[in-house]
């Protein structure tokens, strides 16, 4: 009777394409950690598949099948693992106690899932400072789960069906999966990004329902907006279904209304903004993206002291939710804050915020200062209107 031996506990599966900038960094952390890596190329010409072959127990060269579904679900069918984990080749997990973890966690309990906390790195001079979410990134290996979708596909529906069938549960786990693709350089993401743009208007055009509509129209408007289209953005996230896409994610909601509000304050449209920003505030009032926005497209509309009440809060709030999905980044604020006030005319307080932005070890302490004073501004006016009625 042949010896029957227990399958690999964790295969990394990857479909990559030109992706030799980071690959390696990715492959290397991850080799320690995992019992299989399986690996498909969809068309690379940069050199990505030698770092690939180094690395992989099981690597193919697929023709692009134009379609992410069917090109993750043949890496799927591919792996040898219990439990798959799925990266992509600009992604890496650094802490090996994590790694660690994760394979005690796989040990101890049947899942139906883990999501991992994914960390975006953004460019520098953005006004977020990161974008955090957790995504579904480890099930089992079995041909119940498995993607949907030909572009920016889907796997939670397939995870929640077999989470219903076994019992078994779903878990968050803050490990940190750190992903430096929006960090590109602008030719590197017109690269990537353009010729998904095509797949993404058929997707949404053929959209069978408006939950399904919504998702992909905000995807389309997203690639416009990363690609500096604002116009095409803008238009875009002006009529998009916002009920429907928070019943499919309440986050991408908040994060297309973001997007959309700053589309329409590079474009200096400051009523489109407002409306944007009303959206993400019904939505949670725990984001400073949200309330710095809402005070940037204020100050545009000419109401200064709610725009600078709004600004105020904002940086409170990002100093006080440390676990908000949208850090502001402080240094880029104040510029957008800066340029805004010159905009309108307020040039004193312009040089005040030039005056923070120049200072470097007690920028915060100068940042704090001039929060304060504002707060002092806004009281004595209000009081002054009081005096007046």
């Amino acid at each position: 009777m042949p010896h029957e031996t227990t399958p690999p506990l964790l295969s990394l599966c990857m479909i990559v394409k030109n992706e030799a900038e980071h690959l390696e960094t990715c492959l290397k952390l991850a080799r320690p950690h995992v019992d299989e890596i399986v690996i498909v190329d969809t068309g690379s010409t940069d050199g990505t598949q030698e770092i690939a072959r180094r690395y992989a127990d099981v690597f193919e060269e697929i023709e692009w099948p134009n379609s992410f579904a069917i090109a993750r679900n043949h890496s799927l069918k591919l792996a040898s693992g219990r439990y798959i984990l799925i990266l992509d080749g600009d992604e890496y997990i650094a802490d090996a106690r994590a790694w660690r973890s994760l394979r005690e966690m796989l040990e101890a309990q049947p899942v139906a899932g883990i999501r991992l906390r994914v960390r975006n790195v953004l460019p520098p001079g953005g006004l977020v400072e990161a974008d955090v979410s957790y995504q579904e990134r480890v099930f089992p290996n079995t041909p119940e789960i498995r993607y949907e979708g030909r572009i920016h596909n889907q796997i939670l529906h397939t995870i929640l069906a077999y989470q219903e069938r076994t019992g078994h549960p779903i878990l968050d786990v803050p490990f940190e999966v750190i992903h430096v693709g929006y960090a590109f350089s602008q030719q590197k993401l017109k690269e990537k990004y353009q010729p998904r743009l095509p797949l993404l208007v058929q997707a949404y055009e053929e959209a069978e329902n408006p939950v399904q509509k919504a998702y992909y129209g905000y995807q389309l408007a997203a690639g416009y907006y990363v690609l500096r289209e604002y116009e095409q953005a803008l238009e875009l996230f002006k009529v998009l279904n916002y009920d429907a896409m928070a019943k499919g994610n309440v986050s991408n909601a908040f994060y297309a209304q973001m997007l959309g509000a700053q589309a329409a304050l590079l474009l200096k449209r400051g009523e489109d903004a407002l409306r944007f920003c009303e959206g993400m505030l019904r939505i949670t009032r725990q984001e400073p993206m949200a309330y710095f926005l809402t005070g940037a497209a204020f100050l545009l509309t000419g109401q200064i002291e709610n725009g600078m009440l709004f600004i105020s809060e904002s940086f409170e709030i990002n100093d006080k939710y440390k676990e908000c999905r949208f850090p502001i980044n402080k240094r880029a604020a104040l510029g957008l804050l800066q340029h805004v006030l010159k905009t309108i005319g307020l040039k004193t307080l312009a040089q005040e915020v030039e005056d923070i932005i120049q200072r470097n070890g007690s920028q915060e302490a100068a940042l704090q200062n001039f929060l304060q004073r504002l707060k002092m501004l806004m009281v004595l006016a209000e009081q002054k209107k009081e005096m007046q009625t």
